[in-house]
């Protein structure tokens, strides 16, 4: 019987209220619909900054790579020619064994400069994609972390039927759907 009473009491308060609680509880609902379809959006941004960063790491450590060799390819050209040039003080064969290498060597080097050049561009375009897409991803993380924040304290809000909280949540909300814009902007 106390039960079947408790259970009236709480029909009576809930018409007491009207719609408020109700449409309040819709209101916030929707605010953190909204909010998590923001998040959705600013998860998926950060997972393609980071496939950018790991891209241009790799495209940058392969042009690198690449001068690296093309380094390794003249430091060993200079050192064979040094060394026939040492060796070649000798005889008019071994005179001319050193020419050709002292030609060798300048060729090798006429043709990797103008690659050497470009691979250097190519890892500074690299270097800075990568500084722009870990900019974006800090971000879009931030953004992550506002609308996380606001969407905990706007489900607060529809518990304790708080409506600073919807307020609080919705300004930290509003601050991660600005990093969103900001990370977007940034191009």
């Amino acid at each position: 019987m106390e039960a079947h009473r408790a259970y009236e009491r709480f029909e009576k308060g809930n018409e007491a209220g009207g719609e408020e609680l109700p449409r309040f509880a819709r209101q916030a609902a929707v605010v953190v619909a909204v909010m998590a379809a923001f998040l959705a959006v600013a998860t998926f941004l950060a997972n393609e900054s980071v496939k950018e960063v790991i891209t241009g790491e790799t495209h940058r450590a392969d042009a690198s790579n690449q001068l690296e060799a093309n380094m390794l390819k003249i430091e060993v050209t200079e050192g064979d020619s040094t060394l026939l040039e040492v060796l070649g003080t000798g005889t008019p064969a071994e005179q001319e064994a050193a020419a050709h290498t002292r030609a060798h060597e300048a060729k090798v080097i006429e043709e990797l400069q103008p690659a050497d050049a470009r691979l250097r561009k190519e890892i500074a375009a690299h270097d800075d994609e990568v500084d722009h897409a870990n900019t974006q991803h800090l971000d879009y993380e931030l953004a992550e972390v506002g609308l996380e924040v606001g969407i905990v304290l706007a489900s607060v809000a529809i518990i304790t039927r708080r409506r600073w909280l919807i307020l609080v949540g919705g300004a930290a909300a509003t601050a991660g759907v600005v990093l969103i814009a900001v990370g977007l902007l940034l191009i």
